[in-house]
C-alpha cells in the first residue's frame, strides 16, 4: 500500500515540477552565446525561432533568447516560462526550466531585456488588448509586475534598448475601435528610464519613417541606435539624438537582406561585431559595421513637444482640422435631418464587442471562399480595400489589417468550437517578399453552411 501511495504522489508531483528539462541539438549561434562571458541584454529576430516542442494551445512555441552575466536564457513568448541553459556537451545543449509560472495569454511579443542580470517583460498583447506594464522575473519563482508612472501600449516590433543610456526607446500603439477598425494616426516615441521606471513622451513619430518593418530589426548599441530593413533601404535610427541615417554600404546590405526566401534570425552585437544567421542557414554569420557606413537624412526621427515652432504649427493644424470637422458634422447632421423627415434613413447596423460577424468581416470572408473557390486568392491590396483603408499608411494599413484576421478567426473558433486558422496567410510564389490570404473549402463550408 506504501508503495502505491508513493508512486501516486509521485506522478501528482511530476505533472507540477517546474524542474522540466529539454535537451536539444545546439547549433552555431546557442553554442557562442552559451561559452561567450560577454552580457548580450538584446537579441534580436527571434519572433520565428523554435527551440524545443512546447504548445501554446495547439500551436508551437516560439522562444526569445537572453544572455547575461548569470547565462543563457530561453522565455517562451507569452506564456512567462523561463528556461536556462544549463549544459552544453557533445553538440547538445540542455535547458531547465527555473520558473513557478501559472499565468500566459497577454505577453505575446512583449519586449524582453535584462538590466543589471534581471529578466524584464514590458507590454504586449493578449486577449484582444495591448499593454505598456512592467514586470520582472525572479528565478523560481513567478513574475512581479513594477511600478511605473504611465502606461503607454507597445509590442517589440520596434524599439530601441540602449543600455549605455539606461534607456529604452519605444513606439506608442494607439488602441483601435474594434467596430469600424479606425486607429489614430499619431504614433508618439516613449523613452523609458531604466532606474527610474519612469515614462516619457518624447514627440510625435515623423510620418517619413516606415514603421511597416517586415524583415528584421537589430540593435547596435555601439552606433547608439536600432537599424531596420524598410524596403528597398536600410536605415539607422539614433533616438538620444533624434537623427535617421541611411546605410550606404551596399556590401553590407547584401549580406543582411541575403537570397530569396532567407530571413535573418537571432541577431546581435558583441565586441563590436554584428552577429546573425538565417532561417534556412544555422551558420553563424559576422560583420563589422561602423557610423562611416551610412549617410545622415535630412530629417527626425520624430518632432519633439518641446519645439515651439513645432507647437506653434500643430496649433495651427488642430485649428484647422476642427473648423473642417465641425463644418462636416455640421454638413452630415442636415443630411440626416433630411433624410430622417423623409423616412430613409435607416443607420448602418455594425455588431458590436461580440462574436457576430460585422458587415465589413462578412464582406471579406465571402469574397476570401469566393477566390479560393477559384483556386485564387485575395491580395494584401484587395484587402486593404475591403477593409476601406487602401489610402491609410502602410503603417495603419498592416496593423489593421493583421488585427482585423485576428478577430475574424477568433469569432470563427468560438462561433463553431474549432481550433484552427479560418483565414491563412501564405507567401506569394511569385515573390516571397508579400502575402496572399486563403480560405481552405473545410473551414468555408463550416461558415457558408451557418451563415445561411
Amino acid at each position: 500500500m506504501k508503495k502505491v501511495l508513493n508512486t501516486f504522489l509521485l506522478i501528482i508531483l511530476s505533472k507540477y515540477s517546474i524542474c522540466q528539462t529539454c535537451q536539444i541539438t545546439s547549433n552555431p549561434t546557442l553554442n557562442y552565446l552559451y561559452n561567450t562571458k560577454n552580457e548580450i541584454p538584446k537579441i534580436s529576430n527571434t519572433e520565428k525561432l523554435s527551440l524545443f516542442p512546447i504548445q501554446i494551445g495547439k500551436k508551437q512555441a516560439k522562444f526569445k533568447l537572453i544572455k547575461n552575466e548569470n547565462g543563457l536564457f530561453a522565455l517562451v513568448d507569452g506564456s512567462g516560462q523561463v528556461y536556462k541553459a544549463t549544459l552544453l556537451d557533445k553538440g547538445k545543449i540542455s535547458f531547465t526550466r527555473i520558473d513557478s509560472t501559472y499565468y500566459f495569454g497577454n505577453t505575446f511579443m512583449s519586449i524582453n531585456f535584462s538590466y543589471k542580470n534581471i529578466i524584464y517583460s514590458f507590454g504586449g498583447y493578449g486577449f484582444w488588448n495591448l499593454n505598456g506594464q512592467l514586470s520582472h522575473f525572479t528565478p523560481g519563482a513567478e513574475w512581479t509586475i513594477d511600478k511605473i508612472n504611465k502606461t503607454y501600449n507597445t509590442l517589440n516590433t520596434f524599439y530601441s534598448y540602449q543600455l549605455s543610456e539606461l534607456k529604452l526607446y519605444y513606439i506608442e500603439i494607439p488602441r483601435m475601435d474594434e467596430a469600424t477598425f479606425d486607429r489614430k494616426e499619431e504614433n508618439y516615441i516613449i523613452s523609458f528610464d531604466l532606474d527610474k521606471k519612469v515614462n516619457k513622451v518624447l514627440g510625435k513619430l515623423n510620418p517619413k519613417i516606415n514603421t511597416n518593418w517586415e524583415y528584421f530589426v537589430i540593435d547596435i548599441p555601439s552606433l547608439h541606435g536600432t537599424i531596420s530593413y524598410s524596403e528597398p533601404d536600410i536605415y539607422l535610427y539614433n533616438f538620444s539624438a533624434n537623427k535617421v541615417y541611411k546605410l550606404i554600404n551596399s556590401k553590407i546590405k547584401d549580406e543582411l537582406i541575403g537570397k530569396a526566401g532567407a530571413e535573418l534570425q537571432t541577431t546581435f552585437e558583441d565586441e563590436g561585431k554584428l552577429y546573425y544567421s538565417f532561417n534556412n542557414d544555422p551558420s553563424l554569420r559576422t560583420v563589422t559595421i561602423s557610423i562611416n557606413d551610412f549617410k545622415e537624412e535630412p530629417y527626425p526621427i520624430y518632432y519633439s513637444e518641446n519645439n515651439e515652432n513645432y507647437r506653434l504649427i500643430t496649433i495651427l493644424i488642430i485649428c484647422l482640422l476642427t473648423f473642417t470637422i465641425l463644418t462636416i458634422v455640421y454638413k452630415k447632421r442636415k443630411r440626416k435631418f433630411t433624410l430622417e423627415t423623409k423616412g430613409k434613413y435607416e443607420p448602418d447596423r455594425i455588431a458590436f464587442n461580440s462574436n457576430e460577424f460585422n458587415t465589413i468581416e462578412s464582406t471579406l470572408i465571402n469574397k476570401l471562399i469566393e477566390k479560393s473557390n477559384l483556386e485564387s486568392h485575395l491580395t494584401v491590396d484587395e484587402i486593404n480595400s475591403l477593409l476601406g483603408i487602401k489610402k491609410k499608411t502602410i503603417e495603419i494599413q498592416k496593423r489593421v489589417r493583421t488585427e482585423a484576421i485576428i478577430r475574424i478567426n477568433h469569432k470563427f473558433n468560438v462561433n463553431f468550437n474549432l481550433e484552427t486558422t479560418f483565414i491563412e496567410r501564405k507567401r506569394s510564389i511569385e515573390d516571397r517578399r508579400y502575402f496572399n490570404y486563403i480560405i481552405i473549402k473545410e473551414n468555408a463550408k463550416i461558415f457558408l453552411k451557418h451563415s445561411k
